[in-house]
Protein backbone atom coordinates (compact mmCIF):
# COMPACT_ATOMS: atom_id res chain seq x y z
CA UNK A 1 0.00 0.00 0.00
CA UNK A 2 2.86 1.82 -0.18
CA UNK A 3 2.78 4.06 -3.44
CA UNK A 4 6.72 5.21 -3.75
CA UNK A 5 7.67 1.32 -3.14
CA UNK A 6 4.99 0.35 -5.40
CA UNK A 7 6.03 2.33 -7.78
CA UNK A 8 9.79 1.45 -8.00
CA UNK A 9 9.40 -2.00 -8.49
CA UNK A 10 6.48 -1.65 -10.91
CA UNK A 11 9.13 0.70 -13.34
CA UNK A 12 12.03 -1.92 -12.66
CA UNK A 13 10.54 -5.37 -12.98
CA UNK A 14 9.16 -3.61 -15.97
CA UNK A 15 12.31 -2.93 -17.37
CA UNK A 16 14.17 -5.93 -16.19
CA UNK A 17 11.59 -8.12 -18.02
CA UNK A 18 11.91 -5.75 -20.95
CA UNK A 19 15.80 -6.57 -20.96
CA UNK A 20 14.92 -10.48 -20.86
CA UNK A 21 12.55 -10.22 -24.15
CA UNK A 22 14.72 -8.21 -26.19
CA UNK A 23 17.96 -10.31 -25.69
CA UNK A 24 18.09 -12.82 -28.36
CA UNK A 25 20.56 -14.88 -26.16
CA UNK A 26 18.73 -14.99 -23.14
CA UNK A 27 15.36 -14.86 -23.88
CA UNK A 28 14.35 -18.58 -24.72
CA UNK A 29 16.20 -19.24 -21.26
CA UNK A 30 14.45 -16.80 -19.23
CA UNK A 31 10.89 -17.70 -19.69
CA UNK A 32 9.78 -18.69 -15.88
CA UNK A 33 11.36 -15.20 -14.92
CA UNK A 34 9.83 -13.47 -17.73
CA UNK A 35 6.36 -14.46 -16.08
CA UNK A 36 7.73 -13.90 -12.45
CA UNK A 37 8.62 -10.58 -13.24
CA UNK A 38 5.49 -10.09 -15.18
CA UNK A 39 3.13 -11.48 -12.07
CA UNK A 40 4.90 -9.10 -10.20
CA UNK A 41 4.53 -5.99 -12.44
CA UNK A 42 0.89 -6.50 -12.67
CA UNK A 43 0.58 -7.04 -8.89
CA UNK A 44 2.38 -3.63 -8.61
CA UNK A 45 0.00 -1.91 -10.57
CA UNK A 46 -2.95 -3.22 -9.19
CA UNK A 47 -2.11 -2.27 -5.97
CA UNK A 48 -0.90 0.99 -6.83
CA UNK A 49 -3.89 1.58 -7.87
CA UNK A 50 -6.04 0.66 -5.16
CA UNK A 51 -3.67 2.19 -2.91
CA UNK A 52 -3.92 6.19 -5.22
CA UNK A 53 -7.91 5.10 -5.17
CA UNK A 54 -8.11 5.61 -1.20
CA UNK A 55 -6.18 8.76 -1.29
CA UNK A 56 -8.99 9.79 -3.78
CA UNK A 57 -11.78 9.15 -1.84
CA UNK A 58 -10.59 11.40 0.82
CA UNK A 59 -10.82 13.95 -1.16
CA UNK A 60 -13.59 13.94 -3.54
CA UNK A 61 -16.30 15.20 -1.37
CA UNK A 62 -14.59 18.25 -1.51
CA UNK A 63 -15.99 18.02 -5.28
CA UNK A 64 -19.99 18.01 -4.32
CA UNK A 65 -19.33 20.97 -2.12
CA UNK A 66 -21.64 23.88 -2.18
CA UNK A 67 -18.91 26.17 -0.72
CA UNK A 68 -16.96 26.83 -3.96
CA UNK A 69 -17.90 29.46 -6.60
CA UNK A 70 -14.74 28.86 -9.04
CA UNK A 71 -14.07 25.35 -8.47
CA UNK A 72 -10.34 25.94 -7.55
CA UNK A 73 -11.20 24.36 -3.53
CA UNK A 74 -13.44 22.03 -4.56
CA UNK A 75 -10.53 19.83 -6.97
CA UNK A 76 -7.77 20.90 -5.38
CA UNK A 77 -7.81 17.84 -3.34
CA UNK A 78 -8.09 15.75 -6.57
CA UNK A 79 -5.57 17.48 -8.84
CA UNK A 80 -2.93 17.21 -5.53
CA UNK A 81 -3.56 13.43 -5.25
CA UNK A 82 -3.40 13.33 -9.27
CA UNK A 83 0.06 15.67 -9.42
CA UNK A 84 1.50 13.54 -6.75
CA UNK A 85 1.24 10.27 -8.67
CA UNK A 86 2.49 11.64 -11.69
CA UNK A 87 5.20 13.64 -9.78
CA UNK A 88 6.15 10.28 -7.97
CA UNK A 89 5.65 7.77 -12.15
CA UNK A 90 7.93 10.17 -13.54
CA UNK A 91 10.41 9.88 -10.80
CA UNK A 92 10.77 6.26 -11.33
CA UNK A 93 10.40 6.23 -14.63
CA UNK A 94 7.34 4.41 -15.07
CA UNK A 95 6.89 3.25 -18.79
CA UNK A 96 4.35 5.96 -20.39
CA UNK A 97 2.08 3.26 -21.63
CA UNK A 98 1.55 1.80 -17.63
CA UNK A 99 1.41 5.56 -16.43
CA UNK A 100 -1.88 6.28 -18.68
CA UNK A 101 -3.48 3.03 -17.97
CA UNK A 102 -3.02 3.85 -14.33
CA UNK A 103 -4.59 7.20 -14.80
CA UNK A 104 -7.33 5.77 -16.80
CA UNK A 105 -8.21 3.86 -13.43
CA UNK A 106 -7.85 6.61 -11.40
CA UNK A 107 -10.37 8.79 -13.97
CA UNK A 108 -12.95 6.26 -14.04
CA UNK A 109 -12.62 6.26 -9.78
CA UNK A 110 -13.48 9.55 -9.77
CA UNK A 111 -16.19 9.59 -12.65
CA UNK A 112 -17.37 6.36 -10.51
CA UNK A 113 -18.05 7.97 -7.38
CA UNK A 114 -18.95 11.08 -8.29
CA UNK A 115 -21.75 9.66 -11.12
CA UNK A 116 -22.73 7.24 -8.57
CA UNK A 117 -23.49 9.84 -5.29
CA UNK A 118 -25.51 11.69 -7.86
CA UNK A 119 -27.85 9.22 -9.33
CA UNK A 120 -28.40 7.83 -5.47
CA UNK A 121 -28.62 11.24 -3.68
CA UNK A 122 -26.10 9.65 -1.30
CA UNK A 123 -22.82 10.45 0.13
CA UNK A 124 -21.64 7.90 3.38
CA UNK A 125 -22.32 9.95 6.61
CA UNK A 126 -23.61 12.81 4.51
CA UNK A 127 -27.38 14.12 4.53
CA UNK A 128 -29.39 13.49 1.24
CA UNK A 129 -28.77 15.90 -1.69
CA UNK A 130 -30.57 16.07 -5.19
CA UNK A 131 -28.17 17.26 -6.92
CA UNK A 132 -30.30 17.12 -10.36
CA UNK A 133 -30.57 20.70 -10.91
CA UNK A 134 -29.53 23.18 -12.99
CA UNK A 135 -26.99 25.08 -10.59
CA UNK A 136 -25.32 21.34 -9.63
CA UNK A 137 -25.16 20.55 -13.69
CA UNK A 138 -23.20 24.30 -14.03
CA UNK A 139 -20.72 23.63 -10.52
CA UNK A 140 -20.14 20.10 -12.17
CA UNK A 141 -19.20 21.01 -15.26
CA UNK A 142 -16.87 24.07 -14.41
CA UNK A 143 -15.14 21.31 -11.89
CA UNK A 144 -14.72 18.92 -13.90
CA UNK A 145 -13.03 21.33 -16.52
CA UNK A 146 -10.24 21.94 -14.12
CA UNK A 147 -9.50 18.23 -13.70
CA UNK A 148 -9.90 18.39 -17.91
CA UNK A 149 -7.20 20.61 -18.07
CA UNK A 150 -4.87 19.26 -15.41
CA UNK A 151 -4.89 15.91 -17.54
CA UNK A 152 -4.67 18.07 -20.68
CA UNK A 153 -1.27 19.58 -19.58
CA UNK A 154 0.01 16.25 -18.44
CA UNK A 155 -0.61 14.27 -22.08
CA UNK A 156 -3.62 12.73 -20.68
CA UNK A 157 -6.77 14.34 -22.28
CA UNK A 158 -7.81 11.29 -24.29
CA UNK A 159 -7.86 9.04 -21.29
CA UNK A 160 -9.55 11.70 -19.30
CA UNK A 161 -12.14 12.57 -22.16
CA UNK A 162 -13.06 8.63 -22.42
CA UNK A 163 -13.18 7.93 -18.51
CA UNK A 164 -15.07 11.13 -17.67
CA UNK A 165 -17.61 10.64 -19.98
CA UNK A 166 -20.85 9.41 -17.75
CA UNK A 167 -20.27 12.38 -15.56
CA UNK A 168 -19.26 14.97 -17.56
CA UNK A 169 -21.97 14.19 -20.15
CA UNK A 170 -24.79 14.09 -17.10
CA UNK A 171 -23.26 17.60 -15.70
CA UNK A 172 -23.91 18.53 -19.27
CA UNK A 173 -27.60 16.84 -19.11
CA UNK A 174 -28.45 18.85 -15.98
CA UNK A 175 -27.47 22.47 -16.96
CA UNK A 176 -28.32 22.33 -20.48
CA UNK A 177 -32.52 23.42 -21.69
CA UNK A 178 -34.64 20.32 -21.67
CA UNK A 179 -37.81 21.77 -22.62
CA UNK A 180 -38.48 21.22 -26.13
CA UNK A 181 -38.24 18.28 -28.23
CA UNK A 182 -35.81 19.85 -30.26
CA UNK A 183 -33.75 20.16 -27.21
CA UNK A 184 -34.01 16.56 -26.23
CA UNK A 185 -33.04 15.50 -29.99
CA UNK A 186 -29.82 17.54 -29.07
CA UNK A 187 -29.62 15.87 -25.80
CA UNK A 188 -29.90 12.56 -26.97
CA UNK A 189 -26.89 12.86 -29.60
CA UNK A 190 -24.50 14.65 -26.66
CA UNK A 191 -24.94 12.12 -23.85
CA UNK A 192 -24.30 9.31 -26.00
CA UNK A 193 -22.70 7.50 -23.20
CA UNK A 194 -25.73 7.70 -20.71
CA UNK A 195 -28.05 4.26 -20.99
CA UNK A 196 -31.37 4.15 -20.43
CA UNK A 197 -31.46 3.43 -16.96
CA UNK A 198 -29.70 6.96 -16.25
CA UNK A 199 -30.92 9.39 -18.09
CA UNK A 200 -34.56 8.41 -16.70
CA UNK A 201 -33.09 8.99 -13.30
CA UNK A 202 -31.42 12.09 -14.08
CA UNK A 203 -34.35 13.51 -15.42
CA UNK A 204 -37.57 12.11 -13.55
CA UNK A 205 -35.62 13.69 -10.12
CA UNK A 206 -34.47 17.00 -11.77
CA UNK A 207 -35.78 19.68 -10.33
CA UNK A 208 -36.66 22.87 -12.01
CA UNK A 209 -34.83 26.44 -11.23
CA UNK A 210 -37.37 29.47 -10.92
CA UNK A 211 -36.82 30.07 -14.87
CA UNK A 212 -37.83 26.64 -15.65
CA UNK A 213 -40.42 24.32 -16.34
CA UNK A 214 -40.81 21.06 -15.32
CA UNK A 215 -39.89 18.27 -18.02
CA UNK A 216 -42.73 16.72 -19.77
CA UNK A 217 -43.13 12.95 -19.45
CA UNK A 218 -43.07 11.96 -22.98
CA UNK A 219 -39.72 14.27 -23.74
CA UNK A 220 -38.29 12.02 -20.58
CA UNK A 221 -39.85 8.91 -22.41
CA UNK A 222 -38.49 9.77 -26.12
CA UNK A 223 -34.93 10.08 -24.45
CA UNK A 224 -35.47 6.95 -23.05
CA UNK A 225 -36.74 5.01 -25.88
CA UNK A 226 -33.64 6.22 -28.35
CA UNK A 227 -30.86 5.38 -25.12
CA UNK A 228 -33.16 1.75 -25.13
CA UNK A 229 -32.05 1.49 -28.88
CA UNK A 230 -28.88 2.65 -29.13
CA UNK A 231 -26.75 2.85 -25.61
CA UNK A 232 -28.21 0.03 -23.97
CA UNK A 233 -28.11 -2.25 -27.28
CA UNK A 234 -24.52 -1.91 -27.86
CA UNK A 235 -23.79 -2.77 -23.88
CA UNK A 236 -25.29 -5.65 -24.09
CA UNK A 237 -23.72 -6.66 -27.49
CA UNK A 238 -20.77 -5.99 -25.35
CA UNK A 239 -21.52 -8.76 -23.00
CA UNK A 240 -22.58 -6.16 -20.20
CA UNK A 241 -25.72 -5.20 -18.45
CA UNK A 242 -28.03 -2.42 -18.53
CA UNK A 243 -27.26 -0.55 -15.06
CA UNK A 244 -27.76 2.56 -13.41
CA UNK A 245 -24.68 2.64 -10.82
CA UNK A 246 -21.51 2.96 -12.57
CA UNK A 247 -18.99 -0.40 -12.18
CA UNK A 248 -16.54 0.42 -9.23
CA UNK A 249 -14.10 -1.73 -11.50
CA UNK A 250 -12.99 -0.94 -14.77
CA UNK A 251 -12.94 -3.70 -17.35
CA UNK A 252 -9.75 -3.09 -19.48
CA UNK A 253 -7.03 -5.56 -19.61
CA UNK A 254 -4.01 -4.89 -18.62
CA UNK A 255 -1.20 -4.67 -21.26
CA UNK A 256 2.61 -4.82 -20.83
CA UNK A 257 4.09 -2.05 -22.89
CA UNK A 258 6.89 -3.54 -25.52
CA UNK A 259 8.54 -0.41 -26.02
CA UNK A 260 9.50 2.91 -24.93
CA UNK A 261 11.63 1.68 -21.55
CA UNK A 262 14.28 3.98 -20.25
CA UNK A 263 17.23 1.69 -22.10
CA UNK A 264 15.51 2.86 -25.17
CA UNK A 265 15.58 6.64 -24.58
CA UNK A 266 18.03 7.03 -22.08
CA UNK A 267 21.82 7.96 -24.05
CA UNK A 268 24.77 8.34 -22.16
CA UNK A 269 25.60 8.49 -18.50
CA UNK A 270 22.54 9.75 -16.28
CA UNK A 271 23.80 13.04 -14.28
CA UNK A 272 24.87 12.01 -11.01
CA UNK A 273 25.95 8.95 -11.42
CA UNK A 274 29.62 9.09 -11.71
CA UNK A 275 29.11 10.88 -8.50
CA UNK A 276 27.25 8.31 -6.67
CA UNK A 277 29.38 5.95 -7.70
CA UNK A 278 31.85 7.07 -6.47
Amino acid sequence: SHAPTLSFWMANASELLHFLKSDRHITAFSLQAQDLLADAVHIAFKQLVVALQSELELVLPSLLTDQDSDGEQSTAGIISVFSSAMGLLRKCRVNAALTIQLFSQLFHFVNMWTFNTIVTDQQPGQPRVNYCTNTWGLRLKRRLAKVEIWAEKQGLELAADCHLARITQAAHLLQARKGSADDIATLSSTCFKLNSLQLESLLSRYQPADHEAPINNELIETIVRVAQNTVDELTRGEGRQVRLEEDFVLQLPFLLPEDNYSCDIVRGVPGGLTEFLS
